[in-house]
């Protein structure tokens, strides 16, 4: 017996007509709405950490973040972490885009100076929830940045990991 016709009514079934279809229509993508205002973001799992921080955190649950999401008059989002932390954000049907967000703290005294670049990315399930990625990458200028070493840190490195957040 060939292959193709243990294959056949599989294939036959699994194009056929279905009575009821759960999955997100291509216009409710397109059309996704974000709630605005307080979310949380919980779930924040790291999935790489090269840095070493996840070892010292004294808990293996992060407690949950708030952020807050807006629409600006454009079009675009900003959604801020903590209060402090804006992301310049887009949405494309259900994928949310936010631009890297790039700090620098130099201290010229140490002669050092360590650029943190965090990127944050997601996907809307709906109009409050979604799950995404987020990182963190840091890397060291400077004559003393071997000095960091003396505080377990060993720079460049970076940490990655998956988030899910809901709207409140």
């Amino acid at each position: 017996m060939k292959i193709w016709t243990v294959l056949l009514p599989v294939v036959l079934l699994a194009c056929g007509d279905k009575s009821e279809d759960t999955a997100t229509t291509e216009e409710e993508v397109v059309n996704m709405t974000p709630q605005e205002g307080a979310w949380t973001m919980t779930d924040l799992e790291f999935t790489t950490d090269t840095c070493g921080f996840g070892e010292d955190t004294g808990s293996g649950e992060p407690e949950p973040a708030a952020m807050n999401l807006v629409k600006n008059t454009d079009g675009s989002y900003k959604l801020t972490l903590d209060e402090d932390t804006e992301f310049a954000c887009s949405l494309s049907g259900a994928n949310f885009t936010c631009e890297p967000k790039v700090m620098t703290e130099e201290d010229a005294e140490a002669g050092i100076t360590v650029t943190t670049t965090l990127t944050l990315g997601s996907v809307f399930s709906s109009n409050t929830a979604m799950s995404g990625n987020v990182g963190m990458d840091m890397t060291c200028s400077g004559d003393n940045c071997a000095m960091l070493a003396q505080f377990g840190m060993t720079l460049p490195c970076g940490m990655a990991g998956t988030f899910n957040a809901t709207a409140q």
